[in-house]
């Protein structure tokens, strides 16, 4: 998968098609947008990526997980000029930790080993000790204008996972930073909610980490693309102007 070019041209033509459609488009359409984002992101995709493990295990996800997806998800919306900084991305994952067993908006205080595969080896994150200079890297990259909005929204998803940053729920902080940076610049977060996400999703990570960034780039391009024409044929649909 290398047609990281092509869906460039497609995502921007995607983008310049939708803001057209919704430029005279009345409050209902623009709710009803905005609310089959919000459920997508917050009980489709979750449902889709993650393990739902049976009653004896430690639950990954639940109800008040995907509330909180929610919550976190109508916080980035509301607030499209927010600079995002370490601070903000911090508050991000305390949303999205409330009411569980994770200590939400704290940096984590022991080794970690990212649990992705690449050659069969396990990818192991920094050490605690450099998380806020790793973070500050991060933060710098992110609002650095000499790089394109999509490979800051696409490189800012991967440093945080390989980074690490929590104790859980990094993904889920990774995918909201990276939304909240596309919606900031005029695009449409990215859903997965396909049945391949799952393993495709993961097998980009591994590709990144394993020295083939295309491969990662190709992909979230990929899904951004397939999200904005959901979008498409969703205004489309609706007769509410």
């Amino acid at each position: 998968m290398t047609k990281t070019p092509k869906f460039t041209k497609q995502i921007e033509e995607n983008r310049e098609t939708i803001t057209q459609m919704l430029s005279g488009a009345g409050t209902v359409k623009r709710l009803n947008n905005l609310n089959w984002v919000r459920h997508e992101i917050s009980y489709t995709e979750p449902r889709t990526l993650f393990y739902i493990p049976n009653k004896d295990q430690m639950p990954y996800l639940d109800y008040n997980s995907m509330k909180d997806l929610g919550y976190a998800y109508d916080y980035i919306v509301n607030n499209p000029k927010t600079i995002i900084d370490m601070t903000e991305i911090c508050k991000l994952h305390s949303m999205l930790c409330d009411g569980t067993y994770i200590h939400g908006g704290l940096f984590r205080t022991s080794p970690k080993i990212i649990e992705i595969m690449v050659n069969d080896f396990r990818v192991h994150a920094p050490d605690a000790s450099q998380i806020r200079t790793q973070m500050n890297e991060i933060v710098f990259k992110l609002n650095n204008p000499d790089i394109s909005v999509l490979n800051r929204a696409f490189g800012v998803h991967y440093d945080l996972i390989m980074l690490q940053p929590f104790d859980d729920f990094n993904k889920r902080t990774a995918r909201l930073v990276m939304n909240w940076t596309l919606i900031q610049n005029g695009y449409c977060p990215i859903v997965f909610n396909q049945r391949a996400d799952k393993q495709k999703y993961k097998e980009s990570i591994t590709a990144y980490a394993n020295g083939q960034p295309k491969e990662y780039f190709a992909y979230m391009s990929s899904c951004l693309a397939r999200t904005q024409r959901e979008i498409i044929k969703l205004l489309q649909n609706s007769k509410m102007l």
